[in-house]
């Protein structure tokens, strides 16, 4: 069952892209960032695919709103971290896209599509943008009911802006 606005943000660390000088990969933990910023993650199905690339190209477009507002933005998929980074390295996303690839992190803030809807594929992590205040209280959550429906901007403006807010509801 996806996470709801007002519940505490289970915390999770993935891996993303490979450091160049350790060639080990990077991980990230969302209690780490959170000490540092407020996080706003990006879930999509698949790398290589015309929405999900629209959707990170929309996040590297806008990553200075982002920053501007002083908050983190993580792109989450179910895919190994070698596919993720040879993606990101061709569209030079700006943020670490994170390998969900057990589909675990991905279940827990914004479900899994059912199998019939992808039938080669075992486990598909649903599209959705989720805000966490650095509180740890879930403060936006946006998920389409169709695979195939990038967030509008409407809703990354307010992810950013309930991700940024110092209270979770306005005072």
């Amino acid at each position: 069952m996806p996470v709801r606005v007002g519940d505490i943000a289970p915390d999770f660390e993935l891996m993303g892209e490979r450091d160049r000088e350790t060639g080990k990969f990077r991980t990230y933990r969302l209690s780490k960032s959170l000490s540092e910023s407020p996080v706003v993650l990006h879930f999509f199905p698949a790398p290589f695919t015309t929405t999900c690339e629209e959707q990170m190209c929309e996040v590297r477009d806008r990553v200075d709103a982002y920053k501007g507002e002083g908050v983190t933005v993580w792109g989450v998929t179910g895919f190994p971290p070698a596919i993720i980074s040879a993606w990101a390295r061709q569209h030079h996303f700006g943020v670490p896209i994170l390998a969900d690839y057990d589909h675990k992190v991905s279940d827990a803030y914004v479900g899994l599509y059912s199998p019939d809807l992808f039938p080669n594929v075992a486990l598909t992590t649903k599209r959705g943008v989720v805000s966490v205040g650095q509180d740890g209280t879930v403060r936006h959550v946006w998920i389409p009911n169709e695979s195939g429906v990038a967030p509008p901007d409407e809703e990354i403006e307010a992810a950013i802006g309930a991700a940024a807010r110092r209270h979770p509801h306005p005072v």
